[in-house]
């Protein structure tokens, strides 16, 4: 009877087993498809194309499963809430945005049933709102901050141009002597170059595009506002947490590509300005400009919850618990697997190492 009752035993075992390996080698034998939303129109998510491009992410994945056959699609928009809606409908996992997108993506986190999202890295950095600017047209009666007085200025509402524009006119006390209006890039630039705006408040490539062009001048850097301004990489989570070795492979591969930046900026400009259109003299001044660095600092941290406090006196949010939208795992985990040097993520200020 034991000796029947062993064999039975076993024999189950047996079964599990193979059931097993049948569903590994099925989950194996899957094809991997991963789709991502960025942007080639902002300067401070050109990691991206970099990525992109370079096939960085591709290669890395290759090496990892070499077995299963791989789909990376990219998605190329003009703004971070097209991004957004993408995201929240499934239709991508990864999203590379602004700083106030990557709040608004986080708030929809907080607030909707079927979405949850985190941040997992940064991709470009200005410092004191630097890779922004206020434009005005050319031969424009308008050369200094305090001529704006009494003009009107387009920015695209609830973006960290408007946030930087309400600064710099607060420190200049004109706030209530500007009239502004709440108008989406392209229309902006067609009002601007016609004139029916007085400025521009946006971000870069397009103050040093405009000029380039001959289409207007920059009247007011970003640091007047002294506000930094940070692009990011949001992810869905319930994808992420099904997908944990993807996600680290792709934080690998945006270090990677803030490397070119940083160490090859003519060859990573000449790419940008291949696969974006802007020139390449455009590309580059934007690129060298840029603190490509994706740790995430309570700098960082202090400086996403400023951003959320705008949003929420403009109306677009409710004040949440964006730290719990903040995941940095992935990133500290590949840090230790690359032997890179320790990660002081909670520095307030910018440590000399970059990733």
């Amino acid at each position: 009877m034991r000796k029947k009752l062993s064999i039975i035993l076993i024999s189950a075992a047996l079964c599990i087993l193979l059931v097993v390996m049948i569903v590994l080698r099925a989950n194996e034998s899957k094809d991997i498809e991963i789709n991502i939303g960025y942007q080639s129109v902002t300067s401070q998510t050109w990691g991206a194309v970099i990525i992109k491009e370079a096939k960085i992410f591709e290669n890395l994945l290759k090496a990892a499963y070499p077995e299963q056959t791989i789909h990376v699609n990219w998605y190329d928009e003009i703004s971070g809430a097209v991004i957004n809606t993408s995201m929240i409908s499934g239709k991508i996992q990864l999203g590379f945005m602004g700083d106030m997108p990557c709040i608004l993506n986080a708030y929809k986190g907080a607030t909707q049933k079927e979405y949850n999202s985190f941040l997992i890295a940064f991709d470009g950095k200005g410092e004191n709102g630097k890779n922004q600017a206020i434009v005005v047209p050319k031969n424009s009666d308008v050369n200094a901050v305090e001529d704006l007085a009494g003009k009107c200025v387009s920015v695209p509402i609830g973006s960290s141009a408007h946030k930087m524009l309400l600064k710099i006119l607060e420190k200049r006390q004109l706030l209530d002597q500007v009239e502004i209006v709440h108008q989406d890039v392209p229309l902006a630039i067609s009002m601007l170059t016609s004139k029916k705006v007085d400025a521009f408040a946006v971000w870069s490539p397009y103050p040093i595009f405009l000029e380039e062009k001959g289409y207007g001048n920059i009247v007011a850097e970003g640091e007047i506002s002294g506000e930094d301004y940070l692009a990011g990489v949001m992810v869905d989570t319930d994808w992420a947490k099904r997908n944990e070795e993807i996600v680290k492979i792709f934080i690998k591969s945006l270090i990677e590509a803030h490397q070119m930046l940083r160490d090859n900026p003519k060859e990573a400009a000449t790419i940008i300005a291949t696969s974006s259109e802007f020139p390449q003299k455009v590309v580059e001044e934007a690129i060298a400009m840029i603190r490509w660095d994706s740790g995430i600092y309570e700098k960082d941290i202090n400086t996403l919850y400023e951003n959320m406090k705008f949003l929420s006196e403009v109306g677009v949010v409710q004040e949440f618990e964006l730290r719990n939208y903040i995941f940095t795992d992935y990133l500290e985990n590949i840090i230790i697997d690359t032997k890179l040097d320790s990660y002081e993520k909670t520095s307030l200020e910018w440590p000399a190492t970059l990733y």
